[in-house]
């Protein structure tokens, strides 16, 4: 099971959570991971409890640092490949307490937009994931390396795979 940390507010809702296995290898909240998808608590979490140790915001960040910085290059890659101003297109990937992370179609890339802007403006049957997504870039979100996605429009249908594919093949 290794050993998790969570960053927390005041009412238990985790932000960022991070599990460092015994073999040395760690998952990150704002990484997908290829087995476990996106790890983050759901639930609200009772920092009293006796198997919950607390440590400092310092040695979390620390922590969250040192993980950062494994996946740097990506994280530049992925700022060249969406500049600020450029319109983007994805998926609802995942629902944090952050706001609604969007698949950018590109390995590791993911951005983040405000929920309650989008669910204003978009039936409640489209906010699920793989929904497609339109979206302005309109900066980064450096502590979890993700693009911050502006003026977002959920386009009502799902993206599939294939047909992402198909179209690269064909150069569209």
């Amino acid at each position: 099971m290794g050993t998790w940390y969570f960053e927390i507010d005041s009412h238990g809702a985790a932000y960022r959570q991070m599990v460092f296995h015994d073999d040395g290898t760690c998952i990150s909240s704002n990484r997908k991971h290829e087995r476990y998808h996106f790890m983050l608590a759901e639930h609200p979490l009772d920092s009293q409890e006796s198997y919950y140790k607390e440590i400092s915001q310092a040695e979390f960040e620390d922590l969250w640092q040192a993980q950062l910085q494994l996946s740097t290059d990506g994280w530049h890659r992925t700022k060249s490949l969406f500049p600020v101003g450029s319109r983007v297109e994805g998926y609802i990937e995942a629902f944090f307490p952050q706001g609604t992370l969007i698949n950018l179609l590109e390995p590791q890339a993911f951005g983040i937009t405000d929920t309650a802007a989008i669910k204003s403006e978009t039936p409640a049957e489209w906010m699920c994931p793989r929904f497609r997504v339109i979206a302005d870039v309109a900066g980064y979100d450096e502590v979890n390396q993700w693009v911050l996605l502006t003026c977002a429009e959920i386009l009502g249908s799902r993206y599939e795979e294939a047909e992402h594919k198909w179209k690269a093949l064909q150069g569209e």
